[in-house]
């Protein structure tokens, strides 16, 4: 690590300590006088699909029109209207939208086609803070690109800056196919986000994201489930966002400090907003309920607490596990999800809170406190019993894969911090130099499993997602950093391919119990290289070769320049 690395990771490694006299994120200007401060929590509902949360409507057999526009909606009665960018498939939305406000509901075996229009400003608005030395051109012109997160799909359906690296500009139309093809797209929660060339963070922030709800004949959503799990109107999707405000509704995403830099490495709102409203409440029965958590924020890493309720998790981005695991809390990154049931029966007629602390080590985050999430209001009347307890096994499977055809070793690297150098990488290497010579480090044979270690040599747990599969955690071991650095470094990091086990200061340590299913998007934790496991199918009727990315989810860190192509060979 560099001296400004080391020293941060000093100063944040203690997590709760040192960190809370740091600024929200390093080399940020400071915030006016906090918005937050004035908008009194749990006063609004949250909105749940077809109350707040639009169910998207087919504009044909298995196909969805969305045009991509702002809006205003008002998050909270203290704030003024915000405007935001949306997904509007010609419902008009919901009145009582909040920023989070669309849902797709798929069915697995069932492809779906879609279409998505810009119709959102030609160019940004000055609420949303462009670094031109970041984007695919030196201008403000919005280009935009959704990518459907966990999808099975061929390259030209991914909505990946490898394959379409301007976006789509005002006015014209990306096409999509989602195949939802078995069993590499079972019945789980995925979700589409915007993934705009160096601009990723901002699309998210302003509005871009939606969620992709896919069902099959064990986990159909009504209620008696023939899973035997909640459903209806008691399975709830919980997107947790981070946010700030300007006194005039804008959302607020600050700027660098740093003389002639626009980018932040991280961005923490001092607001949470839950399915797009500030600090909602619910009111729930005294029962079973089924909750559908995903990690939305852009940088923010949570530890969740539900106090009072006895929690199960059942499932993560790969869909249902092969049996339930009581949890007290859960440690989720940006992009992670989880599928958790809650029992409300021992607390009826009490009012509880959602609260979210600093994880524990060997997570690592900069990311200042920021406790309260919402409320949930127990009732004493039910109105329909539902699952009298949770199922002792479910219909899902356990990650296993068989063993490895090649491992491959990638490293997370951090560079120049605190500078207008300022930037991080995978293995040494620059996303559009790989692009301009058509190149990739990681070449898959389709078909094939391959172990992907990634090793980390910055101060911070990184989210590392891969697009097209999902993969299994085989474990995480504790590698002499500085060591391994003074041997391999340069100055680009230290590049990718070299094995780190020979550093290993102790043995490999087991995914934790909520890393039981396939995942999309794992924690790669400061002092450690972690191993993932993945095979690289391709969608049926798809030839290889197709073209995807890998890339830290912090989207910060995605857009500079954390993020490679892969090719998946024949």
């Amino acid at each position: 690590m560099s001296d400004i690395s080391r020293r941060r990771f000093l100063e944040y490694g203690v997590g709760t300590g040192a960190a809370l006299a740091l600024p929200w994120t390093a080399g940020a200007a400071p915030a006016p006088a906090a918005v937050a401060r004035k908008l009194t929590k749990y006063v609004q509902p949250l909105p749940v699909p077809g109350r707040g949360i639009v169910v998207a409507s087919p504009v044909g057999h298995h196909r969805y029109a969305f045009t991509q526009r702002q809006i205003r909606r008002r998050l909270h009665p203290h704030l003024p209207p915000t405007p935001l960018w949306a997904y509007d498939d010609g419902s008009g939305l919901a009145g009582q939208a909040g920023s989070f406000g669309m849902a797709v509901v798929a069915r697995s075996g069932t492809p779906v086609r879609a279409s998505f229009t810009n119709e959102l400003p030609e160019r940004y608005p000055a609420w949303i803070p462009v670094d031109r030395r970041l984007t695919v051109k030196p201008d403000r012109l919005v280009r935009v690109m959704t990518h459907l997160h966990g999808g099975f799909v061929a390259a030209d359906s991914d909505g990946n800056p490898a394959v379409t690296i301007a976006g789509f500009g005002h006015r014209q139309t990306q096409h999509v196919r989602y195949t939802n093809q078995r069993p590499q797209t079972p019945a789980a929660l995925l979700w589409f986000h915007d993934h705009g060339f160096g601009t990723t963070r901002l699309n998210v922030v302003a509005g871009l994201a939606g969620a992709y709800i896919v069902r099959d004949e064990h986990d159909t959503g009504a209620e008696p489930n023939p899973a035997g799990l909640p459903g209806g109107r008691y399975e709830i999707p919980l997107v947790i966002q981070d946010r700030q405000f300007n006194a005039d509704g804008t959302f607020r995403y600050p700027v660098s400090d740093i003389a002639g830099v626009v980018w932040i490495p991280e961005y923490f709102g001092d607001v949470m907003l839950v399915n797009g409203k500030v600090w909602p409440f619910l009111d729930v029965e005294p029962r079973l309920y089924r909750f559908r958590i995903l990690n939305g924020c852009n940088a923010r890493i949570m530890d969740l607490r539900l106090g009072g309720a006895r929690l199960w998790q059942i499932g993560a981005e790969g869909g249902l596990w092969d049996k339930p695991v009581p949890v007290r809390h859960l440690v989720l990154a940006p992009a992670e999800r989880a599928d958790v049931i809650a029992d409300f029966r021992p607390a009826a007629g009490k009012t509880l809170l959602l609260r979210n602390t600093t994880p524990r080590r060997p997570v690592s985050t900069p990311a200042p406190p920021l406790p309260a999430v919402m409320q949930v209001r127990v009732g004493t009347t039910l109105t329909r019993p539902g699952p009298a307890a949770v199922p002792g096994s479910l219909p899902g499977r356990r990650a296993h894969l068989p063993a490895p055809r090649r491992t491959r070793f990638i490293t997370l690297n951090e560079l120049a911090a605190d500078t207008p150098g300022w930037t991080l990488n995978l293995s040494g290497l620059d996303f559009e130099t790989l692009l301009a010579k058509h190149a990739a480090r990681q070449r898959p044979k389709a078909g094939t499993v391959e172990d992907w270690v990634f090793i980390n040599m910055t101060p911070d747990t990184h989210p590392m997602h891969t697009h097209l599969v999902t993969h299994q955690v085989i474990g995480r071991t504790p590698f002499d950093v500085a060591a391994y650095q003074a041997k391999y470094g340069g100055p680009r990091g230290v590049p990718g391919g070299i094995d780190p086990a020979p550093f290993a200061t102790g043995p490999m340590r087991p995914p934790v119990r909520t890393e039981r299913g396939f995942k999309d998007t794992t924690r790669a934790n400061p002092g450690y290289f972690t191993t993932i496991r993945a095979r690289f199918d391709l969608p049926a009727g798809v030839a290889a070769p197709q073209t995807y990315v890998h890339h830290c989810h912090i989207l910060e860190h995605e857009d500079n320049d954390m993020m490679l192509p892969f090719i998946v060979e024949p």
